[in-house]
């Protein structure tokens, strides 16, 4: 077939055309394809400019310059060493020096105000940087006749170690000190404000009012954007406040934060490590503490929640410390005012962090000795535990008060704008709190305590006139003496009814210490320590068969109790069936709740 000129010239047009076409819509394919290209490169990008850009507002606020002098000093208690006296007549004399302050304060004064401490930090708390431009702090540090050693290693601690840009002043408030030594005279003023100039800012009280209204008095004194308080006997460490600050610098109208508080001892002055941990209470209102979760412990050194702040340690803005209310003003001298301050923050749409790169020591007292703060006799404690209990506790105030029979009637004045305060922040229920926050508490802590799978004398099949006794020794002590038994092994004398607890451990019948093993040598000794409720070195099992009383919840962590009846001690060694002086009668064992000993357990391999 013939096709004509024009003919093919209007076939080859329409071709042009469907050419020109598929290569236009090609053209607009590959722009949008460039064009989707770049933006996807773009925002592959972004990421990384942005981090790039917080990275640039970020700082490493250590003082390396003073830790390098610090890591040089050397003397009595420097770099947090056990220290002792050496001074005879000063021997002589400290018996009488504990006595009366409960720590060692002629040791004190033989060591430097300025003393290093060592950093027992998380190894990679040594690298966090925070940001730029935090907040400047008001520290607010309350004293009562503290001794001036210690309050002078404190003041001292925080003026070296505290960034001055972030340090906008360190507010001391005397609360009316009168006990020589340690009163707050004249030339002692002189010498800290000659030490610490216009940074350091004194309220002296004319009358005594108790140590939550001091704080009160040094908060309203207070002109930074965020208040730190501080008790008077504690050792700031490097870099302390940093890690304080980041969070409320990204929350700072919901967050308070709280250092991990190290121990100082009190007759050493040696510094002690202490675990993270999250607050709590029991319902003695007690401070206690429960382990982390596990994905909190996965993530440390990371802040976690806190559910009690742990006494008067802690850091939060100004803004939001009068905006909760700041302290009840009706809680008198001092007690419970942690568990209202920390009840109100959670329940009220607030947050408590444990700030583990931040680290504090606290010089605590021998646990004999009984602070005391106000002349006053009146039952004060029990009047703030009711208040906190009327106000944020609902219907577990009851469990309160079965625990406390006393508060049931007594009168803890008028609580209404308390009450008001509550319903205008809008605060959640307690059960709330206890189910969410801190979930765990209810186990470890229950309202109604489950029968002791045993109690009474523990008593030697070796020699069955002899029974393990703690003779009043206080805790944190070796004990492990054999006396002669009590006539009624069941409901035997004070010092030698033991308990072992529906939370497997072994402790006194009235008081919270526990038995604990803390090395695993042969012939290990047993100390009375302050319960934990985590097992560990102080988890202990009872056999009704073979008669031994184990402790250690891991096969090859298990020891055994054993007699050595010519010197009447007891030591921890290897389990031997065969050994008699491994054998030991419980005054009475429950057999109906020895059947659930084991439930829930995982460690425990027979």
């Amino acid at each position: 077939m013939r096709v004509g000129l024009p003919a093919l010239h209007r076939k080859l047009g329409k071709k042009r055309i469907l050419l020109l076409g598929g290569l236009l819509i090609s053209l607009i394919f590959i722009g949008v394809h460039k064009l989707n290209k770049q933006r996807n490169a773009a925002r592959e990008v972004q990421p990384v400019l942005h981090k790039q850009f917080k990275q640039s507002q970020l700082r490493d606020w250590h003082d390396h310059d003073a830790m390098m002098r610090d890591a040089e000093r050397s003397g009595p208690g420097e770099q947090g060493k056990p220290a002792y006296v050496v001074n005879m007549e000063y021997k002589e004399a400290a018996p009488d020096s504990l006595r009366e302050y409960g720590f060692n304060a002629l040791l004190s004064e033989q060591i430097s105000l300025e003393r290093a401490l060592p950093d027992v930090r998380h190894l990679s708390c040594r690298t966090q940087t925070y940001n730029k431009q935090l907040p400047a702090v008001s520290i607010i540090v309350v004293a009562h006749n503290e001794h001036p050693t210690v309050l002078q290693r404190t003041l001292h601690s925080l003026w070296n170690r505290t960034p001055h840009e972030l340090l906008h002043e360190l507010i001391l408030v005397d609360d009316f000190s009168t006990h020589p030594p340690t009163r707050f005279d004249v030339s002692l003023e002189q010498n800290l404000i000659l030490k610490f100039g216009a940074k350091l800012k004194i309220l002296k009280h004319t009358v005594h009012v108790g140590l939550i209204s001091a704080r009160i008095a040094g908060a309203r004194m207070a002109s930074a954007p965020v208040l730190v308080f501080l008790d008077a006997h504690v050792e700031a460490t490097h870099n302390w406040l940093p890690p304080l600050l980041q969070p409320i610098f990204e929350a700072p109208n919901t967050t308070c934060t709280t250092p991990i508080i190290d121990t100082i001892n009190y007759s050493t002055f040696e510094y002690m490590r202490a675990s993270p941990a999250r607050g709590a209470f029991d319902w003695s209102f007690n401070y206690v503490q429960l382990p982390l979760r596990d994905e909190e412990r996965q993530l440390l050194p990371a802040p976690h929640q806190n559910p009690v702040m742990n006494g008067g340690l802690f850091a939060i803005t100004a803004k939001y410390f009068w905006h909760l209310g700041a302290y009840d003003a009706g809680l008198d001298v001092w007690g419970a005012e942690q568990f209202e301050l920390s009840f109100k923050i959670w329940m009220c749409g607030g947050r408590i962090l444990e700030v583990p790169c931040s680290r504090m020591g606290h010089l605590y007292r021998d646990d004999a000795f009984h602070v005391k703060y106000t002349n006053r006799t009146d039952d004060f404690i029990s009047k703030n535990y009711k208040r906190v209990a009327l106000v944020w506790l609902d219907e577990y105030r009851d469990v309160l008060y079965k625990h406390i029979s006393k508060l049931a009637l007594l009168d803890a004045g008028d609580v209404s704008a308390r009450h008001a305060l509550r319903q205008r922040l809008k605060c959640k229920k307690f059960k709330w709190y206890l189910e969410t926050i801190a979930p765990d508490l209810l186990q470890t802590y229950p309202p109604v305590e489950p029968p002791d799978y045993a109690f009474g004398a523990l008593q030697s099949q070796a020699a069955p006139h002899l029974c393990l006794d703690s003779l009043l020794i206080p805790p944190r002590q070796q004990i492990g003496d054999l006396s002669p038994c009590s006539p009624d092994l069941k409901y035997p004398y004070a010092t030698q009814y033991w308990r072992l607890s529906f939370r497997r451990d072994l402790r006194q019948r009235l008081k919270s210490n526990c038995l604990e093993v803390q090395s695993w040598s042969p012939n290990a000794p047993i100390w009375l320590w302050p319960c934990h409720h985590q097992g560990g070195n102080q988890f202990w099992y009872y056999d009704q068969q073979t008669q031994l009383l184990a402790q250690g919840e891991a096969a090859g962590e298990r020891r055994c109790l054993e007699a050595n009846v010519t010197a009447r001690r007891v030591y921890m060694n290897l389990c031997d069936f065969a050994n008699v002086n491994m054998k030991w009668n419980f005054g009475f064992v429950n057999k109906t709740m020895m059947k659930t000993f084991f439930k829930g357990l995982t460690k425990w391999l027979n």
